[in-house]
């Protein structure tokens, strides 16, 4: 079933005509205490933050080319089911920013959006980046 919002305009309604791409970043933050066994064993808390950055084709009869604020609501609740401590989420039992990037690339998301990169920060000097490799669609 397709999105609603791809399909809300008539095309003759449209200011700017046209299949169009955009890409677009979204973020959330969480606490979660971590260690990185065997270098680390200390459990120690970060705010981390996970970036999404994504990329959807607005159809010539779309609104926009994704729903930022479900995508948003969505990534909230991926980062709430990430248990107290990192290392029990069974996709990143060592703990790593780079285990994150990982987990949060495997979810699913709509079918017509694309996933660029995926970073992961547990502070803002520290960031860990995935970039996808796609082909064009």
């Amino acid at each position: 079933m397709e999105a609603p919002y791809l399909t809300v305009v008539a095309p003759d309604r449209q200011v700017y005509p046209g299949t169009i791409r955009y890409e677009y970043r979204i973020a959330a933050g969480f606490r979660r205490r971590h260690a990185n066994p065997p270098l680390w064993h200390d459990r120690h808390e970060h705010e981390f933050t996970v970036t999404l950055e994504l990329a959807a084709f607005r159809p010539p009869t779309g609104l926009y080319g994704l729903d930022m604020v479900a995508l948003e609501e969505q990534l909230k609740r991926w980062t709430a089911a990430i248990p107290p401590v990192l290392n029990d989420c069974p996709l990143c039992p060592h703990g790593t920013t780079e285990e994150l990037c990982h987990y949060f690339a495997s979810l699913p998301l709509e079918s017509h959006v694309q996933l660029l990169a995926v970073s992961v920060a547990e502070s803002p000097e520290r960031v860990t980046i995935l970039r996808l490799a796609h082909p064009d669609r």
